[in-house]
């Protein structure tokens, strides 16, 4: 056991910084999914109100 140690010691910061890096990635990617659910869900309401509005003028 004593001899394995060492080696777990040294792979530690590279496994940490890996998961972190996959954590910061995945934050990342789900909020531009999010935001771009918003962005549409919003571009077709605003159609929706323009096509409500253009409908009355005429």
């Amino acid at each position: 056991m004593e001899s394995l140690l060492p080696y777990v010691l040294a792979l530690l910061p590279t496994v940490g910084v890996t998961w972190l890096f996959f954590i910061i990635i995945r934050n990342i990617l789900e909020g531009d999914r999010r935001e771009r659910i918003a962005v549409a869900k919003w571009e077709a309401e605003r159609a929706a109100d323009n096509d409500r509005n253009s409908g009355a003028k005429t």
